[in-house]
């Protein structure tokens, strides 16, 4: 397995933001109001952070009711 870039790791996150921009805006789903949407939300976020977190950036979550 190759080593990631920055590059290549902010454009992952780039795609991220944008495949999943429906998601990642508006509210927090829960798995008893919309579990599709919950998941989706939880994929995206969760690979968003780790993602971050490699950069040693921070990761700001712009769903309402996320403290982040």
């Amino acid at each position: 397995m190759r080593m990631k870039t920055q590059q290549e790791i902010a454009a992952k996150i780039r795609a991220i933001e944008d495949s999943y921009k429906h998601v990642l805006t508006g509210s927090v789903a829960t798995v008893f109001t919309n579990a599709p949407r919950a998941l989706e939300q939880v994929t995206a976020e969760t690979t968003l952070r780790a993602l971050h977190w490699v950069l040693g950036t921070k990761f700001k979550c712009k769903l309402k009711g996320v403290d982040t």
